[in-house]
């Protein structure tokens, strides 16, 4: 694929230019649009329902909100977010080709500005929103740390992706193992009582013991707790943010270092590869991206259908899962598999943008890409607004099906809202925020006002 467009190419210089605001990669643009309305799949499942209800649903396999909970899991969790973070990874590489800003700052010091606001926005969608699975905040800091790798060649990205990969897939089969260790400890344990009733346990064995059961009763299902957790959702404000504290803690502290930094760094160097290459910027031949739709779709889909059972197993019974398996397949395959289907969807957008037809749908994608981080707060301020209790309070009121009549007018919403917005303005109102406070001064908002020289990242 280097040869495809190498660093050296004008065609390559034209794709990395310093861009104007009226001189955007459109299809950059749309990627990020369609990536942006779909992560919304797979968020309102968190924003409506309780994940134990979500797990039920796998746990009696029959009926239509059987399928569609499957069909969403197979085909789209964690492969929009993934494409997200690409398109991220790319802005990258937009953001730092500027030769100088208009501010007398370095592009360097604009940048790591730029991400720690984006780290504020992030904390205050998290902690102000309330909507714990926030990614903001977690691509505030990793794009920090990708910023000495703007220089590297394409492939040199694409093999620092992979090995990323392959660390986030191994930490996934260490935490595996730590759980067959509990459970080999635990089967210890209860083979000795077995062996001798009055056999006094030391502190370590009843340890060993308990950790093992606690894990497991940590995973069935507790209608108690389940009705508890929908009761303090749809209370105030105040209870709420107390109720979803701790998960708010563990995804944007324990998670991310453990798991989430690997997941994003590796896609956002992913992005940084294909962007160089091209990619993203439609400059590929319509060979090439047909042969990357269904080779990633196709290799993608394999491994997500190929691993499913192995992802409800580990639901319906932890035990068995445990006990029965010597390599989680779905866990270990999952970043790769994310990787494949999100090209996969991205090839297959670009060959259908490429195809001339649709031109309207085209240019309401591109509005939301272009307004992508108002769009993605706005998602969780009209989600949170409508299911939790200080808003409307329909969280854990609605079957699964109902959730994508929801999730289908917030696309109506943010599509019609964006379209409308740039008509006058040349920024949504977020972005306008956040260059604003990256630059150190007000920026041109109106379409009528001049504007200086601009490079997009995230809007």
């Amino acid at each position: 694929m280097e040869a495809m467009l190498s660093p050296a190419s004008d065609e390559y210089v034209a794709a990395v230019h310093p861009v104007n605001q009226t001189e955007r990669i459109e299809t950059l643009d749309v990627l990020r649009g369609v990536a942006l309305l779909g992560i919304l799949l797979m968020s309102i499942q968190a924003f409506g329902l309780t994940e134990a209800s979500v797990q039920q649903l796998v746990r009696n396999p029959h009926g239509g909100n059987y399928w569609l909970v499957t069909l969403v899991h197979v085909l789209f969790e964690n492969k929009m977010r993934a494409l997200f973070s690409m398109l991220f990874g790319a802005g990258i590489l937009l953001f730092l080709n500027k030769s100088r800003s208009s501010s007398g700052m370095e592009v360097p010091e604009l940048f790591i500005r730029r991400q720690l606001w984006l780290i504020v926005f992030g904390l205050i969608n998290a902690w102000g929103l309330l909507w714990h699975y926030d990614i903001l905040f977690h691509y505030g800091i990793v794009g920090i740390f990708l910023f000495p790798f703007m220089r590297l060649s394409p492939r040199t990205l694409l093999v620092c992706a992979v090995a990323v990969g392959l660390i986030y897939s191994g930490k996934l089969y260490w935490q595996f193992a730590e759980q067959k260790q509990k459970y080999e400890k635990f089967q210890q344990v209860t083979a000795l009582e077995k062996k001798n009733k009055k056999v006094k346990l030391t502190d370590e064995q009843k340890d060993d013991k308990s950790a093992w059961e606690g894990m497991v009763k940590g995973r069935q299902y507790d209608s108690k707790a389940d009705k508890a957790d929908v009761v303090a959702m749809r209370s105030d404000y105040a209870t709420v943010w107390s109720h979803q504290l701790p998960k708010t803690k563990r995804m944007e502290a324990s998670f991310f270092y453990q798991f989430g930094l690997w997941d994003i760094v590796s896609m956002m160097l992913l992005g940084m590869a294909l962007f160089k290459w091209g990619f993203f910027s439609n400059r590929l031949t319509t060979r090439h991206y047909t042969f990357l739709a269904i080779g990633g779709i196709l290799i993608g889909q394999a491994m997500a259908w190929f691993s499913l059972s192995n992802h409800e197993l580990a639901i319906v019974n932890f035990t068995r899962y445990v006990s029965t398996n010597s390599l989680p397949v779905a866990e270990v395959l999952m970043p790769f598999e994310r990787a494949f289907v999100a090209i996969g969807w991205a090839s297959l957008v670009l060959l259908a943008y490429r195809s001339g037809r649709g031109a309207w749908l085209w240019k309401a994608l591109s509005a939301v890409g272009q307004m992508a981080f108002t769009n993605y707060l706005m998602q969780s301020m009209l989600c949170t607004l409508f299911f939790y209790g200080y808003g409307l309070g329909y969280y854990g009121d609605m079957k699964l099906y109902q959730l994508y009549i929801v999730v289908a007018e917030i696309w109506l919403i943010q599509l019609v809202f964006s379209l409308m917005w740039l008509k006058t303005f040349r920024l949504g109102p977020l972005e306008w925020l956040w260059r604003s406070l990256t630059y150190g001064r007000r920026q041109p908002m109106l379409r009528t006002e001049t504007s200086p020289q601009v490079t997009p990242v995230f809007s």
